[in-house]
């Protein structure tokens, strides 16, 4: 989810990027050290790092405001991740791939649902057992080696529905399903607000610090989007009005430059959701009296 500090951590990444447009192993456009971060400085850092000529950048969150928004849909921000497989052949049925979580299995075999949720630390062959043990239930005979499931052939009640009731049939090669389903990521909005911060350029000379500052002021004014850690966008907007000097310290050396940005972004919640490997439906018949629950 995006909230105030992956914002703030988002502009400062933004930002180091402007300073060091070549790499923090290469000279920043100010030719000095500069350290950039979420907060407001320490006095003992300035104390430390200006003397030594390391320009600081600080981004402050000040004023926020929310903005009128509803509730979005949910948007998949990860697809689901399917590795193994179910092949069939016949009444032979091979689970194949990679093992990974999450993920689902279902045979649907005469319309009854057998089901495996994969867990951390199985095997195919451990898998292939698990769902040969709820099989043989209704179908006796049905045995696993290795990956492979054999399903033995057996009967089931087909519904007929010319004439409204259930007919049993005789032994047949059994339909089988095979699906695999994954869990996708998804994401919506919760609420929408409009962020100030204060971006401040401290240095110990006011060349550094005027050369700093417009490159940062630049940067900020040729952008209006900007990518937040969850993969949601924010607006990013900064106004000249908002620049300002203060030299009220350089007694002690200390020249600071104040830019303002405004960035409006969403709170989002994310939640896995899984894929539908099976669906059930349940056919009453009245004569005689049945109710029957078939998995398609």
């Amino acid at each position: 989810m995006a909230d105030l500090s992956d914002a703030s951590r988002a502009l400062v990444a933004l930002i180091a990027q402007t300073v060091y447009p070549n790499g923090t192993g290469q000279p920043p456009v100010a030719g000095v050290g500069v350290r950039v971060y979420a907060g407001w400085p320490m006095p003992a850092q300035l104390d430390a790092d200006l003397p030594r000529y390391i320009i600081n950048v600080s981004v402050f969150p000040r004023a926020v405001k929310p903005v009128d928004s509803a509730i979005s849909k949910w948007r998949t921000v990860a697809p689901p991740l399917r590795t193994i497989t179910l092949s069939v052949a016949g009444q032979v049925v091979t689970v194949g791939g990679s093992v990974s979580t999450p993920q689902n299995l279902a045979l649907v075999i005469d319309g009854r649902a057998y089901v495996y949720s994969v867990q951390a630390g199985d095997t195919l062959t451990g898998i292939a057992t698990a769902l040969a043990t709820q099989i043989v239930t209704d179908f006796p005979g049905t045995t696993s080696i290795g990956p492979v499931i054999a399903i033995s052939q057996g009967a089931t009640l087909m519904l007929d529905f010319v004439n409204q009731v259930y007919q049993s049939a005789t032994l047949h090669e059994a339909s089988i399903s095979p699906r695999v389903g994954g869990a996708a990521t998804r994401q919506r909005e919760v609420r929408r607000q409009d962020q100030e911060f204060l971006i401040s350029v401290w240095a110990n000379s006011y060349d550094s610090r005027d050369v700093l500052g417009g490159a940062v002021d630049s940067a900020l004014a040729g952008i209006n989007r900007i990518t937040l850690p969850d993969g949601s966008f924010g607006t990013l907007r900064s106004r000249a009005l908002s620049n300002s000097w203060d030299d009220s310290a350089q007694k002690q050396r200390i020249y600071r430059r104040d830019l303002a940005c405004w960035i409006e972004y969403s709170t989002t919640v994310q939640a896995q959701h899984y894929e539908v490997t099976q669906g059930q439906v349940v056919v009453e018949n009245d004569a005689p009296a049945v109710i029957k629950t078939i998995y398609t």
